[in-house]
C-alpha cells in the first residue's frame, strides 16, 4: 500500500476538519474534502479494515510507521493525542454519515464515539493471530536489529531509527498475539543467538510491563532497554563470547565487564533513552545486590525495569540449548525463576510474570508453594 494514498486520505480529513472548525458542517468545503477522503477508503482496506495507531510521535498505518510526515499528518496526530485516541479502525461498509460524524467529533469539543464501521479508543485487546503473521512480524524486528548491529563498531553510533522500527515490530506482534510463548523465537543456529535472544528479551520485558499497566512511550523505551541490554558484549573478544568450553577465571572476569561497557557506550550516544543505559548496567545486579557490577558499597538498588529485563534474560536463556547444557522446558524454567525469587529476582515481579504466562495460555507454569 502506497503511503502517498494514506497521506492523501489524512490530508483530506484534516482539511475537512479545518473547514468544520472555521465554518460549519454545512459549508461546501466540508462536504468536498470529507467526500474526497471517503473516496480513498476502498484503496486502504486490507482484509476489510485498516487502522491508524498513534505511537510516540509517529502515526502507524496497519502496523507500519508512516514514512511521509507533513503538516496534515502532524495535525491529525496532534488531534488524536488531544482526544486521547490511541487507535482508529475503519471497516468495510463505512457510511458517509458515520465518517462525517467522526470528522466533526475530531474538529469539535464533542466526544468522538465509535460506530458500526468505525472504532476509536485505546489499543484493542490482543487477539490470536496466525503463526505465520506472528513469526513474520517477530522476524522482521529481529532482522532490523541484526542489520543495525552489523553496522556497529566502537567508533560508530547506533541507528536509533532502525532500533525504533525493530521495537515497533515487537509491539505490533504483542498486539496481535496474547500468548507470548508463541511470539518469542527459537534460536536456529549459534550465530543468530545474539539477535534472537535480544529480540526475545525485548518482547518478554514488554510483556511484563504491559501486565503491570505500562504503555505508550514508556513501553517503547522499556522494549528498547530489553533489546540493548547486552550491547556491551560487542566490546568483549569474540573468542571469549563464543568459547565452547568452560571459561577461565580471567575470561569470566572479562565477561562480567560487559554491563559497564554497555552503559558507557550507550551513555555517550544522542537520542538514547536513559532506561537503556540503566538496564544495560544493572541487568546482572540481582535483586539482593550480590550480582555484578559490584555496587553494594553504593547501596544502589536495581531499577524495576532492570529487574524485568533480568527475568526475561534468564527465562529466554534457559529455554535455549547451549554448548554446556540442554534447554529447559517452560515448566522447569518457571520453577527455577520461582526458586530464585527473593535473591536473584524481585519476587513480586516473578509472581506477576508467571501468573501472566498462565493467564494468557490457560496453563499454570509453576507449582504454588
Amino acid at each position: 500500500m502506497s503511503h502517498e494514498i494514506v497521506s492523501a486520505f489524512i490530508s483530506h480529513m484534516t482539511t475537512a476538519m479545518s473547514s468544520y472548525s472555521l465554518y460549519s458542517g454545512m459549508h461546501p468545503m466540508f462536504d468536498e474534502f470529507s467526500g474526497k477522503a471517503l473516496q480513498l477508503v476502498d484503496e486502504l482496506y486490507h482484509d476489510d479494515a485498516f487502522s491508524l495507531l498513534t505511537f510516540n510521535n509517529s502515526l502507524i498505518f496497519n502496523n507500519v510507521p508512516l514514512a511521509a510526515k507533513g503538516m496534515h499528518v502532524s495535525s491529525f496526530l496532534k488531534t488524536l493525542k488531544k482526544k486521547k485516541i490511541e487507535k482508529v479502525v475503519f471497516r468495510k461498509g463505512l457510511e458517509v454519515d458515520e465518517f462525517k460524524k467522526f470528522i466533526t467529533g475530531m474538529a469539535s469539543r464533542e466526544t468522538v464515539s465509535s460506530s458500526p464501521h468505525l472504532s476509536v479508543g485505546i489499543v484493542e485487546v490482543k487477539l490470536k493471530a496466525p503463526d505465520s503473521d506472528v513469526r513474520s512480524l517477530m522476524g522482521d524486528g529481529i532482522s532490523k536489529f541484526e542489520s543495525v548491529c552489523q553496522e556497529i563498531s566502537k567508533f560508530k553510533t547506533l541507528d536509533i531509527i532502525g532500533l525504533d522500527d525493530a521495537v515497533l515490530s515487537f509491539i505490533s506482534t504483542l498486539k496481535k498475539e496474547s500468548d507470548v510463548l508463541r511470539i518469542i523465537s527459537p534460536v536456529k543456529s549459534r550465530s543468530d543467538y545474539t539477535y534472537v535472544h535480544a529480540g526475545n528479551v525485548s518482547v518478554l520485558t514488554m510483556f511484563q510491563a504491559e501486565s503491570l499497566g505500562l504503555g505508550g512511550e514508556l513501553l517503547h523505551d522499556i522494549g528498547l532497554a530489553g533489546l540493548l541490554h547486552d550491547v556491551g558484549k560487542m566490546f568483549v573478544a569474540s573468542s571469549v563470547l563464543e568459547k565452547q568450553t568452560r571459561l577461565s577465571e580471567d575470561e569470566w572476569t572479562e565477561i562480567k565487564k560487559h554491563p559497564v561497557y554497555g552503559a558507557m557506550y550507550l551513555s555517550k550516544l544522542p537520542d538514547v533513552p536513559p532506561l537503556t543505559v540503566i538496564a544495560a548496567f544493572e541487568h546482572h545486579m540481582r535483586f539482593d545486590g550480590r550480582g555484578y557490577p559490584e555496587t553494594r558499597r553504593w547501596r544502589k538498588k536495581q531499577h524495576i525495569v532492570s529487574q524485568m529485563v533480568a527475568i526475561a534474560d534468564v527465562f529466554d536463556a534457559l529455554r535455549t540449548e547451549r554448548p554446556y547444557r540442554k534447554a529447559l522446558d517452560v515448566r522447569a524454567t518457571s520453577r527455577l525463576l520461582k526458586e530464585r525469587a527473593g535473591t536473584e529476582f524481585n519476587p513480586a515481579l516473578v509472581d506477576n510474570f508467571l501468573s501472566s504466562l498462565g493467564h494468557v495460555t490457560g496453563k499454570p507454569h509453576y507449582c504454588q508453594g
